[in-house]
């Protein structure tokens, strides 16, 4: 399976969760109980209650890792912004470019699926990357597709 390109050892920025945990453990900041609870249910703006509510962590400490949370929320607000602009724009690509990009892909798995039953199967360097895909294309876009659906 390959690996997220979001990813600091990929070239990437890193994650999110994956920046506060490197911003935490360089700055040598303790991570109470209250934090992790928060950093496990997924929300940032959880996290950052938290430890702005914190006392065990110095002033200077909750600015560095509130510095960086703000950071990847202010990214994740301008990828939400792009979509919003592609769904609200009258071109018709623009609109279906994520469901068009999973049908594509599912046909890709069908035609991968029906070829390995006629004697022509993938070669086993693919499958990693077909595997990786799938769980991007498919997963991301319907894992989306309820984020949108709850945030509205």
């Amino acid at each position: 399976m390959s690996d997220n390109p979001k990813l600091r050892k990929n070239g990437g920025e890193g994650t999110f969760f994956g920046n506060l945990w490197r911003s935490a453990v360089k700055n040598n900041i303790p991570m109470g109980d209250a934090i992790v609870a928060a950093i496990d249910k997924g929300d940032p703006t959880e996290v950052l209650k938290v430890i702005s509510k914190d006392k065990s962590i110095s002033t200077e400490q909750k600015e560095i890792i509130i510095e960086g949370i703000n950071k990847d929320i202010e990214q994740e607000r301008e990828l939400s912004k792009r979509w919003e602009s592609d769904n609200k724009s009258n071109d018709w690509l623009p609109r279906n470019i994520r469901p068009l990009t999973v049908a594509n892909f599912t046909l890709l798995i069908d035609i991968v699926i029906l070829s390995s039953m006629w004697g022509k199967p993938l070669g086993e360097a693919y499958l990693p990357i077909l595997m990786t895909m799938g769980v991007t294309v498919i997963g991301g876009y319907f894992t989306l597709r309820e984020y949108g659906k709850k945030s509205k």
